[in-house]
């Protein structure tokens, strides 16, 4: 078979998405996903759907800069359905803005013959069950326009009740494992008994994320003599939480305890996971967070909410605990347990490797995702419902 009739054969498939920067765990996703091998296996098409220049507290609000940058995004991804006319089109979204966007690309992929798959990066509760009767009715009929929705968690399986009859393809974030098998290697290596205990977190600061609550934590833990440090890396979830949040580590006189760093790329980013003993995540809301995957990857033990995706990536007492949301005694319970106990974070440090590399790798990832295409192409993509459909395990841009 010659290059061009190779080409031919391959399903022509649009994957709308977000690049940094900003950086975030979307942006990282996609940056990842278009690094693999799927521009060799489908004739792939990315158009960038968000815009680069909005700050990453913003994102998903309803702001005018956010609206006008919201019709530049769907006018991008007109004009890449008509350059490109894909058999299907892969859509990302997330709640607010996001979602009433993308729903709008939704219709025009319809429109020009494409079928369409959903890409939620957010939990069903943030994007359905908490939100009012109105915006429920609304997304119900953005389902129905779609072939099938890829979801990251057993969270999304309740989206069999609110739409009968719509496929379900589970499909969990992965990321290029090779840059953090070396972390966990000399972790191995070392195998400390670390004393304090470090304590890392990733990812927007503020009220939803949790941040206050590791404050609280942080508190009773000093108050029972656990030695521990804690170092937060991130960017505001709401414009002014760092600051709220700086002061309120001052006012608790945790100043040498917790240390707010600016967000971390790159290097900056590895070397905050080599330098940890433990990960901790209290987020209130979630899809599949890519920094706990990373974490995994490096051999951290996980401390985390029971919300979203998180208990699927989490075993509790395999490879870290969960807690419950907005509860910093149990929080600080999970830390004086793995501060005590080196044992029992060596194990769940190898657990978390294994599970990483085990179940979220980009190129198995990669290889469900094609099958999820073909799936779709070959039928009408509502051919029954059911909860989570698994598949087996074993570009160009706009």
């Amino acid at each position: 078979m010659d290059q061009q009739a190779l080409a031919d054969s391959k399903p022509k498939i649009l994957v709308s998405g977000h690049l940094p920067p900003p950086t975030g765990g979307v942006a990282a996703y996609y940056q990842a996903l278009l690094r693999s091998s799927l521009p060799q296996k489908v004739d792939l098409s990315f158009v960038q759907t968000s815009t680069n220049k909005r700050l990453l507290a913003q994102s998903g609000k309803f702001t005018f800069s956010n609206l006008t940058s919201a019709i530049a995004d769907c006018w991008r991804f007109t004009r890449a359905v008509m350059r490109h006319r894909p058999q299907l089109s892969h859509i990302a979204t997330a709640f607010g803005l996001s979602f009433v966007k993308h729903s709008l690309c939704v219709v025009v992929a319809r429109l020009f013959g494409s079928k369409v798959l959903l890409h939620p990066h957010c939990g069903f509760s943030a994007l359905y069950s908490n939100q009012p009767r109105w915006w429920q009715w609304y997304f119900r009929q953005v389902i129905r326009l779609t072939n099938g929705v890829i979801t990251l968690s057993g969270e999304w399986n309740q989206l069999n009740q609110a739409v009968p009859g719509c496929p379900i393809y589970f499909l969990p974030n992965a990321i290029d494992l090779k840059t953090y098998k070396g972390i966990f290697q000399d972790q191995e290596a070392i195998r400390r008994n670390s004393s304090p205990l470090k304590v890392l977190y990733l990812g927007y600061l503020g009220k939803n994320k949790g941040t206050f609550d590791l404050i609280d934590a942080a508190k009773k833990a000093i108050s029972e003599k656990i030695p521990i440090v804690f170092n937060l890396f991130g960017d505001d979830m709401e414009i002014g939480d760092t600051s709220l949040i700086k002061k309120n580590i001052d006012q608790a006189g945790l100043d040498h305890v917790v240390t707010v760093h600016p967000f971390a790329d790159g290097e900056k980013k590895l070397d905050a996971f080599r330098n940890a003993d433990v990960f901790a995540y209290p987020s209130y809301s979630e899809g599949m967070p890519m920094a706990v995957i990373e974490a995994m990857a490096c051999g951290l033990p996980i401390i985390a909410t029971k919300v979203g995706g998180l208990p699927d990536l989490v075993k509790d007492g395999s490879n870290g605990i969960l807690v419950e949301v907005q509860n910093p005694d149990q929080l600080a319970n999970a830390f004086r347990l793995l501060s005590s106990n080196s044992d029992l974070r060596t194990t769940m440090r190898r657990n978390s490797f294994q599970s990483a590399f085990e179940n979220y790798d980009m190129e198995m990832l990669v290889l469900k995702l094609v099958g999820i295409y073909n799936q779709v192409l070959a039928g009408d993509g509502r051919s029954k419902a059911g909860s989570a459909k698994e598949l087996p395990q074993k570009t160009s841009t706009t």
